[in-house]
């Protein structure tokens, strides 16, 4: 089974022959809220089946504002399920519609918890199947925290197509139990299509997340595999034998252990469970004994701390130490936000890629001791709330803000402050 890659007219035109012969399926955008996309439409859905790709459409939700009448999500479910309907979608053998949920659109939780549960009651009553869900671990909990119990029943039911960027296994945010798609990047290449684009890996065989799939059985839910790739686990389904994937091992592991990995030496039991602790950060055996299986601290791995390049360049052995100073640090800003997850959008970069990405010809990326957020993070918390807690943990480091709203942290070990906005 082959990835998949989701495009919108930010990618311009595609050429989906040569999609085609590199990916298995894809998602495109029909709109994002109001605006509908200018490349979706009868034309371009045609060429995708012509080429015989498992494709879906996906639309960008707004949370209701003022901005959009406060159109509720009852109302965004039949204004998506018609923008995606003027292109011939569905027919059989296509995929449900993806509701990317991304951010709160400067809204409450309570009020955008409201919205989705509301979006997908409508449309699966209209369309008689689920839709998949597009999120990330760390803005969805936030949302997550205010869903009714009927809501998250419900919820839990649809297919999962989670980002989450630079790790080897993503974070699944309750209350799924696993993913059905993960994108992995947002810097991927594949012919066919200009620039970087979104690539994503699937964890169960496209044809089972279907429309026609969904009525044959309940929406997919079984253990995730990496189908297509070196990193496959287990196949989705019941394990065979004993045998059993490296994702499930390691679960098993924590739960024998009460959430603690199998390999940790009961004198550290403690500093794993309290890492912003100065205890922890103080520790050199501690922090050796992580980094030998593969973390920078007990909740970021040095696979997050990866370059974003088309290689995935890991962070130099001469510049662990400071990418392990940052995540300690970032520890301190976890336990500060609620011990809830923080989703990392860029952390080490190699001198050629921050060149490409267009970074400062000094930043601290480069000593992999800096880390940036989206905006999305920083207003699921609030960002006020992310703002004071960053200034004050970093009160010896980087702290700035871009045009976009991300938000960047570093251990630079000085008082730095900055605003691009």
């Amino acid at each position: 089974m082959k990835a998949m890659v989701d495009v919108s007219e930010h990618n311009g035109s595609v050429d989906w022959k040569k999609v085609a012969g590199r990916m298995g399926g894809a998602y495109v955008r029909v709109a994002d809220g109001d605006h509908r996309d200018s490349t979706y439409g009868p034309e371009r859905v045609a060429e995708i089946r012509a080429n015989k790709l498992i494709w879906g459409p996906y639309y960008f939700a707004r949370v209701a504002s003022a901005q959009n009448g406060q159109r509720n999500g009852t109302a965004e479910a039949k204004m998506a399920i018609e923008f995606a309907r003027s292109g011939g979608w569905p027919k059989a053998g296509d995929l449900p519609l993806a509701y990317d949920f991304e951010t709160l659109n400067q809204q409450t939780a309570a009020k955008a918890a409201r919205h989705v549960g509301q979006f997908v009651r409508a449309y699966s009553k209209e369309m008689a199947h689920l839709p998949v869900i597009y999120t990330m671990p760390g803005m969805w909990p936030v949302v997550e925290r205010e869903l009714s119990p009927r809501d998250r029943a419900f919820i839990s039911r649809c297919p999962l197509w989670v980002a989450h960027w630079g790790v080897r296994q993503p974070t699944v945010p309750e209350p799924w139990e696993s993913y059905s798609i993960w994108q992995d990047t947002d810097h991927a290449s594949c012919s066919g299509v200009r620039g970087a684009c979104d690539h994503s890996k699937v964890g169960v065989a496209l044809s089972k997340l279907t429309i026609r799939g969904q009525s044959k059985e309940k929406p997919p839910g079984a253990q995730p595999e990496l189908l297509g790739t070196e990193e496959a686990t287990a196949p989705a389904g019941k394990p065979k034998g004993k045998k059993k994937g490296a994702a499930a091992k390691a679960k098993k592991a924590q739960a024998s252990a009460g959430g603690l990995p199998d390999w940790l030496p009961q004198q550290h039991v403690k500093l794993w469970k309290f890492p912003w602790s100065a205890k922890a950060r103080g520790s050199t055996a501690f922090k050796k004994i992580l980094l030998e299986h593969g973390y920078l601290s007990p909740n970021f791995t040095l696979d997050e701390a990866r370059c974003h390049d088309p290689a995935r360049t890991a962070v130099p052995g001469n510049l662990k130490a400071n990418a392990q100073r940052q995540a300690f640090n970032l520890e301190i800003l976890r336990h500060e936000l609620g011990d809830k997850p923080i989703a990392i959008l860029s952390w080490y970069r190699t001198p050629a890629w921050n060149q490409h990405v267009g970074g400062a010809s000094q930043s601290r990326h480069m000593q992999a001791d800096a880390t940036d957020f989206d905006v999305q993070l920083v207003d699921s918390f609030g960002a006020s709330v992310f703002d004071k807690d960053a200034d004050k943990v970093y009160a010896r480091g980087g702290f700035g803000t871009y045009p976009s709203g991300s938000r960047h942290t570093d251990s630079r070990g000085s008082r730095a402050r900055w605003s691009s906005f």
